[in-house]
This record gives C-alpha cells, structure tokens and sequence, in this order.
C-alpha cells in the first residue's frame, strides 16, 4: 500500500532538485548561444590603439575588440593603460554582453620606442595637436586619446592646459603626446 503523505513530501523535492539540475546545465548553454555573448578570448597582440585591440586566436583567426575609458587594463599583473600593451603581447580580453572589452590582461615586454621629453610655454591647443615655444623654436606635438594630462604631477584633465602655461610634453619621436605634464600655470 503506497502512503500517499510520504509520496506528497518527496515528489516536491524531487521536481525542485530536477528543476535545479535542468536550469543549471541550459543557462551556460543559452549564454554561449546568444550572439552578443560575455566571454574570454586569448591570443596574440597584433595591433592596439586606445579605441580598439586586436587578437590572433590560436586557430589562426583574428578578434577585435572595441576599448571604451572603462575597459580595465592590466599589464604583466600590474594596473596599466591600453597604451602600456603591444603587438606580440599575449592577451586574454573578457568582454559584455555587447562584445566591448572590459577587463585586458596583457603579458609581454616591449622595446619602448625613443621618447622625448619637451619643455616649453603653450602657444596653442586644440584637440589634436599642442604647440609650443621651446629653446629649440616653435613645436607642435600631436594629441590623442590616450594622452595623460597631469597638473604637477597629478592626474588633470586637458583644461588644465592654456596658452601660457609651462609644460613638459613627453612622447617618441614621431608620435602623439604620451603625457602633458602642467610645471607651472600663467602668470604664477
């Protein structure tokens, strides 16, 4: 003879531990479906720039990844900059639901290209580019995204930086401003 209250306890428990394994194996497999999934992709640096990085995966094909300012950057296991990684570094890059990178972790060295650092007084600024009156005459240094602006040595944003104002400027040879660095403001 069945006992039908026993049956009663152990049939909920039963469907909710069936329900529990059913929705524990489909939710990965419905997240790897979706086309716009999160996800973790390695591979090797081929080109970076402070909107974008691109992959070269193990099976030969190739991932780029949108950079926005909050994609969060490591380098060999220090906080970095996109700006810190090149091409050769191997990377791991985890992205959202909308495929934009939001954690880099990048490992590898790199040969820095020549910097140079120029002081002098700002002549102009616009968004792209900065001129200045250096002891070797007039200078115009190319700005870009990744441009670090720093008023003494602390974090500033490009404001900070009028005509007048003492700066160093420190970039390669041939490249955009790496950091502007505000020595001394107009007129003090």
């Amino acid at each position: 003879m069945i006992d039908e209250d026993a049956l009663m306890k152990i049939s909920p428990l039963r469907l909710l531990t069936a329900v529990v394994v059913v929705l524990a194996l489909a939710l990965p497999a419905a997240g790897l479906a979706a086309p716009g999934r999160v996800g973790v992709d390695r591979g090797v640096v081929q080109s970076v720039s402070a909107d974008q990085i691109v992959l070269r995966t193990l099976d030969g094909g190739s991932l780029s990844f949108p950079v926005t300012p909050r994609t969060r950057v490591r380098v060999n296991g220090r906080p970095g900059a996109i700006t810190d990684i090149s091409p050769g570094f191997v990377a791991e890059v985890a992205t959202n639901d909308r495929g934009r990178a939001m954690l880099v972790r990048a490992y590898g060295t790199s040969t820095p290209a020549a910097q140079v650092t120029d002081r002098g007084v700002v002549i102009a600024i616009t968004r792209t580019a900065i001129t200045l009156t250096t002891d070797a005459g007039t200078q115009t240094i190319a700005l870009d995204g990744s441009t670090r602006f720093r008023v003494v040595g602390l974090p500033a944003g490009p404001r900070a930086v009028r005509p007048g104002v003492v700066v160093a400027v420190t970039h390669p040879q041939d490249g955009p401003a790496l950091a502007v660095n505000v020595l001394k403001r107009a007129g003090a």
